[in-house]
């Protein structure tokens, strides 16, 4: 079976945690064989199995390895945390969970541990939905020494700057804090992406949104931000809501963009140590 089930203890959230493991179609013929690992986040309400049950993954994955769209890859799909609605990826500003630092130093490790991942950033790579669009950015813009590259798919691309009132009111309140205050600005996608500037690694980026997604705004609003940046990314909207029909059918083009990203990635390197 080429997906598997993967458990793990989260030391950051105190609890025994469960991801998705896909197994690129060669892994059990050499024992070794390491491979690139794409960790695929799902979004609001979702959890580790939404990308299978809803989003036709396993399918998708297995024909796009097939025709040589991608590369034979590790592909996880993990849980957020599973707090609330959504987590966000993110340690929270109300100290409800620290779910960055579960995806970094108990998922992360684990993978590395347990599969045959080649631990290295040039080989390691987000890509997300929504939610996990914003978490797979922020987690490779807060750690680019770990990630090469990150794609979103109708993300909420936030900015503490776009908030409404009405938006700060709500539980969002409870992940950044206030919204001028640092914590606020270690989310903030924009802030993050100017940040990269000065930073000699700096992960390749690509996003693409619905023009009728209620999201859309937030995606054209970072594109402007990484335009008048110069921050290379690749970028594309089309028509579509938000919408399973919507993300699934644009996986195919985000997950090419990390395979561009992986085509000059060095083989087998030695892990690299995380924590």
């Amino acid at each position: 079976m080429a997906v598997q089930s993967f458990s793990f203890f989260s030391g950051a959230l105190y609890a025994r945690k469960v991801c998705q493991v896909y197994l690129p179609p060669s892994y059990d013929a050499s024992e070794d064989t390491r491979y690139p690992v794409i960790y695929l986040l799902h979004g609001l309400n979702g959890d580790e199995t939404s990308w299978l049950v809803k989003g036709g993954a396993e399918a998708q994955l297995d024909r796009l390895m097939g025709d040589g769209t991608l590369r034979e890859s590790i592909v996880v799909m993990p849980s957020d945390g599973g707090y609330g609605h959504g987590t966000f990826y993110v340690n929270w500003y109300d100290g409800t969970g620290r779910f960055e630092d579960y995806f970094l130093y108990d998922l992360m490790p684990s993978i590395d541990r347990e599969f045959r991942t080649i631990a290295d950033r040039s080989s390691r790579a987000l890509c997300g939905l929504s939610m996990g669009g914003y978490g797979a950015f922020v987690l490779a813009l807060r750690n680019p020494e770990l990630f090469g590259a990150a794609a979103s798919i109708a993300g909420a691309l936030m900015s503490t700057g776009l908030m409404t009132e009405q938006f700060l009111r709500s539980e969002v309140s409870r992940l950044v804090g206030p919204v001028h205050g640092p914590f606020a600005r270690e989310l903030d996608l924009h802030v993050l992406a100017a940040r990269m500037l000065r930073e000699e690694q700096r992960p390749e980026l690509h996003f693409n949104c619905g023009f009728s997604d209620y999201l859309y705004p937030l995606n054209s609003a970072f594109k402007a931000l990484l335009d008048q940046l110069n921050y290379p990314h690749d970028y594309a909207e089309y028509e579509g809501e938000h919408n399973w029909d919507y993300f699934g059918g644009h996986l195919a083009e985000a997950l090419a963009f990390i395979e561009r990203s992986f085509a000059g990635a060095p083989a087998g390197e030695a892990p690299a140590e995380i924590g």
